[in-house]
């Protein structure tokens, strides 16, 4: 720890010093920290903290980053004066500390990003790891180049509203929605999403690049995500007419909903399953009967959120499409999984994307 002495000088430093003097002691603390900087209790690094934050308080700009740069690797850097020069307005100052500390939490983190510029958020989208509670942040209020940096880290994770952000944001950025769809971790529904959005090159390079595990599934991706519902109904189609028309009914009188629903699908009723989801989502029974068929289920996960539908209920629906037999459980377990993450958002703006898709192939 430091001397007598040097206890005296700092003081003195602080309270009468030159700013030269200031900042030939501020390095000589610095380099007295640095040196046994893992071996000091946490009580001598409360007093490093108070002494290194009182002699850089007001110091010019090129003093501060030098600090910030010497500090930012260190993993027992004094916490306090770590987090003023993370919040430091000049960005030159900020940016080691925000890239490279490990003194940062999240929630300071998403305060910074919430408040500070788009530089400041640029270099938390650099970090090693980034937060689920920070890229929320990131996602919201950054630009197109932090929405790309956070987007292309591996090592940044993102909750179920920040990835739907970040896929809402691709939708007009090519860049993006190819950066988003490369990431290892993208939830298979949200996948198919961007495919089903993105320009044909861009879905070109998507197919191209992923692994073989998932290239067996993107045909049928593809397919039962976005062009299926540009196909007309096939010759020999069911006629629904009847039950379609008891249906509404049922609706009207108020006694339909997702118990009803549910007993439909749980007692193998295909005719009234496909009706009753009809008539809940407020979607053409010719567009839900198309997209009840094809070797992948999304496309009802999508149906079935939009509509408020619990798993149980939605697991029913799923066993009841043509050729289900009796799903794997793991394909279940897959399913569950999706649904669980996927939000009334998305379902919602992808349930729109079809209604437009469909009233455009209708005119046409």
């Amino acid at each position: 720890m430091p001397s007598a002495s040097i206890i005296e000088e700092l003081e003195d430093a602080i309270s009468r010093g030159t700013s030269g003097r200031r900042v030939e002691t501020l390095r000589r603390v610095t380099d007295l920290f640095l040196r046994d900087a893992e071996r000091y209790t946490e009580s001598q690094i409360e007093l490093f903290d108070d002494v290194i934050l009182r002699l850089s308080s007001a110091m010019e700009k090129a003093v501060r980053r030098e600090l910030a740069e010497r500090l930012a690797p260190v993993m027992s850097a004094p916490k306090t004066i770590i987090r003023s020069l993370a919040q430091d307005d000049e960005i030159d100052v900020a940016r080691p500390i925000l890239m490279l500390s490990s003194q940062l939490d999240d929630t300071t983190l998403a305060s910074i990003a919430r408040t500070k510029s788009q530089e400041h958020m640029l270099a938390i989208a650099g970090r090693k790891t980034v937060g689920e509670k920070v890229t929320d942040v990131l996602v919201e209020r950054g630009d197109s180049r932090v929405a790309m940096s956070v987007a292309a880290n591996e090592g940044a994770r993102f909750s179920a509203k920040g990835y739907d952000a970040l896929v809402e944001r691709s939708k007009d950025d090519d860049l993006l929605a190819e950066c988003v769809g490369l990431r290892k971790d993208i939830p298979p529904y949200l996948f198919r999403v961007i495919l089903s959005s993105a320009r044909e090159q861009v879905r070109k390079r998507l197919v191209a690049s992923t692994t073989a595990r998932e290239k067996v599934q993107l045909p049928g991706a593809i397919a039962g995500v976005a062009d299926r519902i540009a196909v007309g109904t096939a010759d020999g189609a069911r006629d629904y007419t009847a039950i379609h028309r008891a249906i509404v009914v049922q609706h009207g009188r108020g006694a339909l909903g997702e118990d009803e629903l549910r007993a439909y699908a749980e007692a193998g009723k295909f005719d009234e399953t496909v009706c009753s989801l009809s008539v809940l989502c407020g979607v053409p029974l010719e567009m839900v009967e198309r997209l009840f068929v094809g070797d992948r289920p999304d496309p009802i996960l999508i149906l079935a959120r939009a509509a408020g539908l619990s798993w149980p209920t939605l697991r029913a629906i799923l066993q009841t499409r043509p050729g289900a037999g009796g799903l794997a459980p793991a394909t279940l377990e897959e399913a569950r999984e999706s649904y669980s993450k996927l939000t009334t958002h998305t379902a919602l703006r992808v349930l729109r994307f079809w209604q437009v898709r469909e009233s455009s192939a209708a005119g046409g």
